[in-house]
């Protein structure tokens, strides 16, 4: 419900192990709040993460989110070929994107090197096909074979450049289903009912949480969306403003030169159009116009939107003494048994944060 009511059509689906002997992973689903935030949508314990199980979890939030073909629906994942089939069976006509982050990963280990780095990044998020081939092509002197390796992993599913605008999202990475798998990482050490309730609770508890935090707020705009516009005002000073019409505006900006439009909310670098907040060259001219940005900020953003995702809550549930009593046993899952010492902690990825908690 408070998905529908308030959230952008994103949603963000990952796998996690259980770390118990029966085995087992877990399937989040979330989606971003108007606070840049994730909120959680569903979750369940499967056998593994194959193709049965992806095909029931997807068709389960198509129904219950009333997706349809997937028609406005961006979907975010890793690489998994069971995830990149089953979306385009279940969801056919969304747009899947998938983590930049799990691609530079295989990308950086044939080209390493700080340089590589930055110049991936810098290619993954260009908003414009401008910056896009720029970047590229800096890519490309370097390295001819780097540049080539890169194209072959498809950049339309990973680069902000050929992203649709309608979403109001640049997000290139799947964060919002690896912090769900952050957050329960705990849990998923318990036997799985008693992981399930830690869940239910914990969650049941945040979105109250996020409704007292975000009542303190003073502004129109959800804290971290205001916070992004102030540094949009603080560059906006280095752009050159020329008026053409009442809301059409030519912005010098150093050594590039681009069209502003307010009343279409756009601008050549694409940062406004995919986003939905004013980007630099946008404030400079509501500045110039002497108008209030916040009101050019698009509506999922603001704090009233914030409040209606999170008006419903997760219902409590009785105790297990409570529960009525039925004639149909259910076995547990078959134990798995594998060689050696049971590992407890994941092996970490090599450009992975080892700050970040283990999951």
């Amino acid at each position: 419900m408070g998905w529908k009511e308030g959230c952008r059509r994103i949603i963000c689906i990952d796998a996690a192990f259980l770390k118990i002997f029966l085995g087992g992973q877990i399937l989040p689903a979330a989606g971003r709040d108007a606070n840049e935030q994730m909120f959680p949508i569903a979750w369940a314990a499967v056998e593994g993460e194959n193709n049965s199980s992806w095909v029931w979890f997807i068709t389960h939030l198509q129904s219950c989110l009333d997706l349809g073909d997937g028609s406005g629906l961006t979907i975010f994942s890793d690489e998994h070929l069971d995830i990149l089939h089953d979306v385009a069976t279940v969801l056919p006509k969304a747009e899947h994107r998938h983590c930049a982050r799990h691609v530079f990963a295989q990308w950086h280990k044939h080209f390493r090197g700080d340089d590589m780095k930055l110049k991936f990044w810098s290619i993954a998020k260009s908003y414009s096909m401008a910056g896009y081939n720029d970047s590229l092509d800096e890519l490309e002197k370097e390295n001819v074979d780097a540049a080539a390796s890169f194209k072959a992993y498809n950049p339309a599913c990973f680069c902000r450049a050929f992203m649709s605008d309608d979403i109001r999202s640049d997000a290139i990475t799947n964060n919002m289903a690896e912090t769900f798998n952050g957050y329960i990482v705990n849990a998923r050490t318990k036997h799985l009912i008693y992981m399930l309730e830690d869940i239910r609770v914990a969650l049941m508890q945040r979105l109250v949480t996020k409704v007292h935090e975000m009542e303190k707020c003073n502004s129109v705009l959800c804290p971290r969306i205001q916070a992004m516009l102030d540094k949009e005002k603080e560059k906006a000073s280095l752009c050159d403003v020329i008026l053409s019409t009442d809301f059409i505006f030519n912005v010098k900006y150093y050594l590039d030169q681009l069209i502003v439009n307010l009343e279409a909310r756009t601008c050549t670098c694409k940062k406004w159009d995919k986003l939905g907040v004013p980007c630099s060259h946008a404030m400079a001219c509501i500045e110039f116009l002497n108008k209030e940005a916040e009101i050019y900020v698009d509506e999922c953003y603001r704090k009233e939107v914030y409040l209606r995702t999170y008006a419903a809550a997760i219902p409590p549930i009785e105790g297990e003494r409570h529960w009525p009593r039925v004639e149909c046993k259910l076995d547990p899952p078959p134990i798995k048994l594998g060689p050696g010492r049971p590992r407890r902690n994941r092996i970490r990825g090599t450009y992975e944060d080892p700050k970040r908690p283990r999951q």
